[in-house]
């Protein structure tokens, strides 16, 4: 892949590239934008570009792809370019900053390998033509980390360039934004995003689904085409949706828990619980993904995206309607047979209760208490008298 493989990013691609052919590598940028629109991989890209063999690449502004240093630097091996993360614990469990400590190096603790940024810097490159810094995301340095970067942010050596990737630029010290040159990510079209999944081996029908789910998200869309269980559980939540209609009250809690069940299995790659672990969780109290140790940060994660999908399935059915294209193309039958008994009012009262219960998950709400009210206005805020067939 190269830099002009980026979908929607022409002009980030242009900064970028004119850099290079001309020589005028700036020491940092910040790459910012939405997340999923490509940041991470522009930065991969951008470091192989700048250490590429071939001398054709740096007038042509890209990596080649193939040399040893290019693939070097796709498998995380190259010894100049160094990814500066989120660490984990000696448990396994993942930090919640970038630390000071992999910035630089306190002279109460002994030196560990790698050196930490601000050491690591001052050393010639020992393959390349530069020392690549990439600090993903950039809004989780904490503030003292943040601040020892500005050492070489602001002394910079000449063999060094920092790229700060972030999804949240407002997070960063205004310090460390002003010693960037900014290269903005922007969303990338429908189409173009269907066009990737479908030569991808994605169907057509439902690349124009996930195209549009991802709302202009590439790195998004590709990464759920590549998880099986992220499909199935798009089917099984639109099911759900459908299956709306003919559900009582009391059916509340049992969508709640399937909602929350579905989020869970997607974390741990589409594994459902044995029958007989599910009925000891289920006598024991608690519920089932707690209970199978998926953690709350993680069910925050999965949560918003399967939301989206059921508030996807309401606007089709104002959609189908009106007449207008729907988003679930492959599930358009489904839709207009819904669509028949649900009305518009209803529909957009359902939207609404979706986007706020995904707004409330985002903000650290108890889950189990934002699905369970969610699940009782789905299935028990129906205003009957507009719904044709229903009890």
């Amino acid at each position: 892949m190269h830099l002009e493989d980026l979908i929607g990013q022409s002009r980030a691609v242009t900064v970028l590239g004119n850099a290079i052919r001309r020589g005028r590598v700036a020491h940092a940028y910040l790459f910012w934008g939405m997340e999923g629109v490509g940041k991470g991989t522009a930065a991969r890209l951008f470091a192989q570009a700048l250490n590429c063999e071939e001398e054709v690449s740096a007038n042509a502004g890209s990596a080649c792809g193939v040399c040893r240093s290019c693939l070097l630097i796709s498998q995380g091996n190259h010894p100049d370019v160094r990814l500066i993360t989120t660490t984990r614990t000696r448990e396994g469990k993942e930090r919640s900053e970038i630390s000071i400590d992999q910035i630089r190096q306190d002279p109460k603790k002994p030196y560990e390998t790698p050196r930490p940024l601000n050491q690591d810097a001052f050393l010639k490159p020992a393959r390349g033509r530069h020392k690549v810094y990439i600090v993903d995301p950039a809004d989780r340095m904490s503030p003292p980390a943040a601040n020892a970067l500005l050492r070489v942010l602001e002394d910079p050596p000449l063999h060094v360039v920092l790229v700060l990737v972030t999804s949240h630029a407002s997070a960063l010290l205004p310090t460390v934004v002003s010693r960037c040159q900014q290269v903005a990510f922007s969303l990338a079209g429908t189409a173009a995003i269907q066009e990737r999944l479908e030569a991808e081996g994605m169907v057509p029908e439902a690349a124009a689904a996930l195209a549009q789910l991802s709302n202009g998200r590439p790195g998004w869309a590709i990464k759920t085409a590549a998880r099986p269980e992220v499909v199935a559980t798009r089917t099984v939540l639109l099911e759900l949706c459908a299956d709306l209609g003919r559900q009582p009250i009391s059916a509340s809690l049992r969508m709640a828990e399937e909602i929350r069940q579905l989020a869970a299995e997607m974390v741990q790659g589409g594994e459902a619980p044995e029958e007989d672990e599910a009925a000891d969780e289920e006598e024991a109290g608690p519920s089932r993904t707690r209970a199978r140790g998926v953690s709350d940060r993680a069910l925050r994660a999965e949560l918003p995206w399967c939301l989206e999908v059921m508030a996807s399935w309401f606007r089709d059915c104002m959609a189908s309607e009106q007449g207008s294209p729907v988003i679930n193309a492959d599930c358009a039958e489904a839709i207009r047979s819904a669509a028949k008994t649900l009305s518009c009012e209803r529909a957009e009262s359902s939207i609404g209760a979706i986007l706020a219960a995904k707004q409330a998950i985002e903000r650290n709400a108890n889950i189990d208490l934002a699905l369970e009210c969610l699940a009782v206005e789905l299935t028990g805020g129906r205003d009957e008298r507009r719904m044709v067939g229903v009890a």
